[in-house]
């Protein structure tokens, strides 16, 4: 006998031994436990991927500053369907290289990340604005303060190879 046969046979064996009610009602339970799962689970997944699908192309146009999941930022400069070519890099207000050299790179659409608002220059900084704050020379010998990579964190001054002061024979 094949595996069908062999389970239609004792499903039949079965119901002639218990009522047709009782096996109803031993699924039943089973499947609330589908329908609750499809409309709590499923269902709003598929609604919040319809949204992102909607949302997906008309956020971004010709112009726009942009940032990709792999941290390159640039102006979108075309759109042909779901391909964006990006410029990278900085041109001056009067179209000439003010920085590294500007770069056209093409992104597929799920490659953006998203719109980001356009930084303004904050121009030059003078030098007597910035101020010196990196920590005074200590006073434990060596003169080179207290060093970051003192591990036993006494930061006193050693002697010795191997850290400890040197042993009198």
């Amino acid at each position: 006998m094949t595996q069908s046969l062999a389970l239609a046979h004792l499903l039949l064996a079965a119901s002639k031994s218990t009522s047709s009610s009782s096996a109803y009602l031993t699924l039943l339970p089973l499947l609330a436990i589908g329908v609750l799962g499809y409309f709590f689970f499923i269902k709003p997944q598929q609604r919040k991927a319809q949204a992102a699908r909607a949302a997906q192309g008309s956020g971004i146009e010709v112009g726009d500053e942009v940032q990709t999941v792999g941290g390159v930022i640039g102006t979108v400069l075309e759109i042909h369907g779901d391909r964006y070519t990006l410029l990278t890099g900085a041109l001056g207000d009067d179209g000439n290289l003010d920085g590294p050299q500007p770069t056209r790179i093409v992104f597929v659409r799920q490659a953006i990340a998203k719109k980001i608002e356009r930084v303004e220059d904050a121009g030059t900084v003078d030098d007597a604005q910035v101020e010196d704050i990196r920590p005074s020379s200590g006073t434990n010998g060596s003169g080179t303060g207290d060093d970051i990579d003192d591990v036993g964190g006494d930061s006193a001054p050693t002697t010795g190879e191997h850290g400890g002061e040197a042993e009198e024979a």
